[in-house]
């Protein structure tokens, strides 16, 4: 649209232009007012459309309804002729539900338990348990770092530390954890600082604003920044509104109503975010005081922080001329400025060019002469007294955050074919045209406190707004997959035209609806999902009726969810079983990321120093030290995502070194091991079917029957007479823990059914 107008004022982006639309990019055509045109289509696509709460549908077989969620999925069903499977014995739905909610098995004290309570209402009981177990948080949180790419490094070649960005893996666990309101939760991400800056979690909520990749020594500065706005403007729109708005980056959406204009005008309202390790933490009102006082310290000691800058600044550009070479002016402007004197732009340039200009006290004192030696000496010294003075803040806290300043926001401009150097025109904050089209929501900016642009406020308003279309049913429909290992809508991070529309599209609005209702209460729709006949059916491996052989033939893929869908652990679920049956896992919680033992030679290149303490070793996965550059190797095994980019919703692969690791590794015999000495002190070696049955409990939950265990004792046996261990006792510990690393290895121990 700005395209057609103001490309004809500058030749080079003609030339741009020019193949822009040669490649078909072509900007959509616009009336005289210069609005965008939808077709009827494109404006009634389901996920523009505004969320309208269905009627509970009337069906047959009410006697299977447990939750108005039932009813949908029913009705659906009974059109095709079909129905829900049989319900899931007891101990197959505390396994599934343990594993659902809080990523580990449950106890044979815990089965036994739940076996035993035939009273009403067991298992909901179960359930808020489950859900109020501060393990839900580790386990759904970790469902939430996927999607925001959450790393503790930064990536690309040097792949250098963020040593505080474990702060914001532990502030989504509490959120999860706490029930934070999906509204809260979002609006702390996108504008913690300006909306609660007497709350640190807010803050470090605005880590997510920094968990963009990031080339820490790249050359060309300006391109560095705006490949991180970029980054963080499709995440934005990906995570939390389920729309491939990166894709309009260098032109209109090949496929989907979104324009070029939407992807500048969105991170217009991200621009004048600039990073800090530091923060001040008071109210509003204490934060303006502070500023005001600081204000006046600067000026009083403006004259002093001169002399010693100039003189500084003078020794550092000799001492530093080969790296500043590469650098254009704009950039070293910003470099060679007084900290506090450089604007929103400024800072975000010297993010990436200062680290690499780094000079030493011996380089700098180089290119000193001696009488400005003495001199700086001096101011030195007088600036020391001058710190004394100068005012602190009602409180601060270290965390990965963003923060805006009050010299002004960085203009944000339409760029020709996404080139970072081929501005067009300058847009201001804008929300996407074709969901403002159907139902228009206000975007107010008012600063919510001074030294703010009140900008990423009024984004959030805008995202968690009821009217808004897709926030909601964005998140219900990641809720409920979840649940079942796929989507009411398959891809979860976009709903547009390239992706399927829901499968039911009348559950995915009134659990939408349903959600704004409960206060955007993420574990009220937890509640409500597991409570659900559709959730407690039967496997289909479980239900072999005849009824179920017909919906096989006519859902083989389980579209419509008339059983239950076997699902493999997740990477972390598995290696978190294997700490709980084997007794090694650790209740610890929070704090820096943890670095397990590596494989030998695992890496020649990437590597970490393992961490002292064993129990720290021994703590849940999502813990484990997220290393863009070396994700740990069991858990890459088993699909951990790449961490560059946003994970909507996992692969699962069957490939042959998962069974490797699992068979040869020293850490999962290791684990086998334990379990097997374990079991071995508490039930003794004399009885072997017993110690049989404790195995299978351990590992499955349940005890074999009586061909498994048949086949379990004659194995132990064999594999005594293998071992070569002359001792009995030594003999029988080492085949029945090959007994135990079997069982480790089996579907059954991988699988929830």
């Amino acid at each position: 649209m700005l395209l057609r107008t103001q490309v004809a004022k500058q030749p080079l982006l003609l030339v741009v232009a020019a193949l822009v639309a040669f490649f078909g990019f072509q900007t959509r055509n616009a009336p005289a007012d210069d609005a965008p045109q939808f077709t009827a289509k494109e404006r009634s696509h389901w996920a523009y459309v505004p969320v309208v709460r269905p009627a509970i549908p009337q069906v047959a077989e009410s006697a299977q309804i447990r939750t108005p969620i039932d009813a949908f999925v029913l009705a659906r069903l009974q059109r095709e002729g079909l129905s829900l499977s049989q319900e899931a014995s007891r101990r197959e739905l505390i396994r599934r539900l343990k594993f659902d909610l809080l990523g580990l098995p449950p106890t044979v004290e815990e089965i036994e338990q739940f076996l035993a309570d035939d009273s009403p209402g067991a298992y909901e009981r179960l359930v808020e348990r489950f859900l109020a177990n501060p393990h839900y948080g580790e386990t759904w949180g970790r469902h939430w770092l996927d999607l925001v790419r959450f790393a503790e490094t930064a990536g690309f070649n040097a792949d250098p530390a963020r040593p505080l960005a474990y702060k914001y893996r532990d502030y989504v666990i509490r959120s999860f954890n706490g029930d934070k309101p999906y509204q809260q939760f979002v609006t702390e991400q996108i504008a913690g600082d300006e909306v609660a800056p007497e709350n640190v979690d807010a803050w470090v909520a605005t880590g997510y604003l920094r968990m963009w990749p990031d080339e820490s020594n790249a050359s060309n500065v300006l391109l560095a920044r705006q490949d991180a706005l970029n980054d963080l403007t499709g995440n934005v729109s990906s995570v939390f509104l389920a729309s491939s708005l990166g894709c309009a980056q260098c032109h209109d959406h090949k496929f989907d109503p979104l324009l070029q204009d939407d992807f500048y005008q969105l991170q217009a309202f991200l621009v004048g975010a600039t990073w800090t390790d530091r923060v001040a933490i008071g109210t509003a009102e204490q934060l303006e005081t502070y500023r005001k006082q600081t204000d006046e310290w600067l000026r009083k000691t403006a004259s002093v922080r001169r002399d010693l800058h100039t003189i500084e600044q003078s020794a550092e550009i000799k001492a530093s001329y080969v790296k500043r070479l590469k650098f254009p002016k704009v950039v070293l402007d910003a470099i060679d400025a007084a900290e506090v004197q450089r604007s929103a732009f400024q800072r975000q340039l010297a993010f990436w060019s200062e680290r690499q200009i780094v000079v030493s006290e011996k380089q700098l004192l180089a290119q000193i002469n001696e009488a400005d030696k003495k001199r700086r000496v001096e101011l030195k010294q007088q600036l020391a007294k001058l710190v004394k003075q100068k005012p602190k803040p009602p409180a601060s806290a270290a965390v990965m955050a963003c923060v805006e300043l009050p010299t002004g926001v960085p203009k944000t401009e339409l760029l020709a074919g996404g080139g970072y150097n081929a501005p067009i025109a300058e847009v201001e904050p804008a929300v996407f045209t074709v969901v403002n089209a159907n139902r228009k929501i206000n975007v107010k900016i008012s600063p919510p406190r001074p030294g703010t642009s009140g900008r990423r406020t009024a984004l959030a308003n805008w995202m968690t707004d009821p009217v808004n279309p897709l926030t909601a049913r964005v998140m219900v429909n990641r809720i409920w997959q979840g649940h079942f290992g796929r989507g009411l809508v398959a891809n979860a991070n976009d709903f547009g035209t390239r992706t399927a529309p829901p499968s039911h599209p009348e559950l995915l609005d009134w659990l939408a609806s349903e959600f704004v209702a409960r206060d955007w209460s993420m574990k009220s729709m937890h509640r409500l999902i597991v409570c659900s006949a559709v959730y407690r059916q039967a496997n289909f491996r479980r239900d072999p009726t005849s009824a179920s052989v017909r919906a096989e033939q006519i859902d083989v893929g389980n579209r419509l969810y008339w059983h239950f869908p076997r699902r493999r652990l997740s990477a972390e679920a598995i290696r978190d079983a294997l700490l709980a049956v084997s007794g090694d896992r650790s209740e610890g919680m929070y704090g820096p990321g943890v670095r397990p033992e590596l494989p030998p030679n695992y890496s020649s290149r990437e590597k970490w120093t393992v961490s002292k303490n064993i129990a720290d070793r021994q703590r849940r996965s999502v813990y484990i030290y997220s290393k863009r550059n070396l994700p740990f190797p069991l858990l890459k095994a088993f699909d951990f995502p790449d961490m560059h980019e946003s994970c909507a919703r996992r692969a699962e692969t069957t490939v042959a070194p998962q069974s490797l690791m699992l068979l040869n590794s020293e850490m999962v015999t290791g684990y086998a091991s334990r379990l097997a000495g374990r079991l071995m002190n508490d039930v003794g070696t004399g009885d072997l079917p017993k110690l049989v049955d404790a195995a299978y409990e351990a590992a499955f939950g349940r005890a074999p029957d009586k061909e498994e265990r048949l086949i379990a004792i004659e194995f132990i046996g064999q594999q005594q007479t293998l071992t070569g261990e002359k001792s009995p006792e030594t003999a029988i510990a080492a085949a029945f823990g090959d007994f135990c690393h079997a069982l480790l290895n089996s579907n059954e121990f991988l699988y929830v059914e």
